[in-house]
């Protein structure tokens, strides 16, 4: 009787814990939308049940969970006109770019051009440090065609992080025989 005692007790504080753990960590963002088209959408953050939009009426909102931290929302403003929200489940750790080429995941440094002074930069989200990667006037882009504003269109899409933390920036608009790819080891410093 006592081991039966024991082990429903047992069984019954795991579900317990669970619930009030699933409850506790309740974090996602999405999007609703107010037609069929997707031209009118709101971005929700939901934090253990509390719901506030984060941007009202946005077309077409792309969601993706970045990792526990944050998700990655990207909101297209025309063209080449786009920008990119990290949401975290504090306001206060939320951030944003308008020239995103590409983050990592598993550390949050988030590679972005900083077209008003022809530069490639690197940060962790949430942070003012950055680190200047490279000019985009540096000879070595000669046959990329990088334009004066939005500068990160030739490398968004195709530049990547390796499994060792690595920037591997790549211009995916230059024909096959000038493929432009140049690695930046550890660009967050980290």
């Amino acid at each position: 009787m006592n081991k039966l005692l024991i082990s429903f007790f047992l069984i019954s504080g795991a579900f317990i814990a669970q619930h009030v753990f699933a409850d506790t960590e309740l974090f996602k963002v999405y999007k609703q939308c107010h037609d069929e088209m997707e031209f009118r959408c709101d971005v929700i953050r939901e934090v253990n049940g509390e719901k506030n939009i984060i941007y009202k009426e946005m077309k077409s909102p792309v969601i993706k969970r970045l990792n526990d931290e944050y998700y990655h929302v990207k909101i297209s403003c025309g063209s080449p006109c786009q920008g990119h929200a990290f949401i975290a489940r504090s306001k206060q750790k939320d951030d944003a770019t308008s020239e995103f080429i590409t983050i990592n995941a598993k550390n949050n440094c988030l590679i972005e051009t900083d077209s008003a002074r022809n530069k490639i930069i690197a940060r962790q989200l949430n942070s003012k440090k950055s680190y200047t990667l490279i000019s985009t006037k540096n000879h070595i882009f000669q046959n990329v065609p990088i334009f004066d504003i939005a500068q990160y269109t030739v490398f968004q899409g195709s530049s990547y992080f390796d499994q060792n933390g690595n920037l591997i920036l790549v211009a995916d608009e230059i024909d096959d025989q000038k493929k432009f790819k140049k690695i930046f080891p550890n660009p967050c410093k980290l």
